[in-house]
């Protein structure tokens, strides 16, 4: 069972046939090139899979005190774990707002209406991470690593086409738990035009 950043690594290891870790605080090339590249490696694949497991949904609330940038009235912050807004559900035409740094930007305030965001977290419980995340993550970092600690290019790009592989294969699995829905314009804004479809896997940009 998987239970910690360790874990992940010495799987990682296990793909380049490098010696496993204790820590990562150890003064050992494996695990500092481990210490180097889980973090950058973990965000990537919540970015570019969607996991399912790392979906939340939020109300968000107007920030106090906030510079608001010029052609916006409004600033909502956003969820401190927020990586990526996927949609979004309010009075807000979807043409008319702005994300940056940890804030949503927009034209008017929406007294009566709510503003509820789904969206992909900094998703760091590693007890929660499923067998297809988790070896995806496993060999994707064995892909970043390989190179340096074992200088084997033959290895090196072996792991490579295994990760993409295993990519391919998360991702579907990904695909399928967040299916294509129709749903309605008017629910989202006030336009009245036709209805569309909506990956709600996607950012509704």
């Amino acid at each position: 069972m998987i239970t910690s950043i360790i874990d992940i690594c010495n799987m990682a290891l296990d793909y380049c046939n490098e010696r496993n870790i204790t820590s990562l605080e150890e003064d050992t090339k494996q695990a500092k090139k481990c210490l180097a590249w889980y973090d950058t490696v973990r965000k990537s694949l919540l970015l570019n899979l969607n996991a399912s497991f790392s979906i939340k949904r939020a109300v968000l609330t107007e920030a106090v005190n906030v510079p608001v940038i010029y052609g916006f009235a409004r600033a909502y912050s956003l969820p401190h774990d927020c990586l990526q807004v996927l949609n979004m559900d309010s009075p807000v035409d979807d043409r008319y707002y702005q994300i940056e740094g940890n804030f949503l930007y927009c034209e008017e305030k929406y007294e009566d209406e709510l503003i509820k965001i789904r969206y992909i977290s900094d998703f760091k419980d590693i007890t929660k991470f499923d067998s297809e995340f988790a070896d995806c993550l496993a060999l994707k970092l064995a892909e970043k690593i390989c190179l340096p600690l074992t200088e084997d290019e033959q290895k090196a790009n072996y792991l490579r086409q295994l990760a993409q592989q295993k990519y391919i294969e998360t991702s579907t699995k990904y695909g399928r738990d967040n299916r294509m829905i129709v749903i309605n314009k008017p629910r989202f804004r006030e336009s009245k035009e036709y209805p569309f479809i909506h990956n709600s896997n996607y950012p509704a940009r």
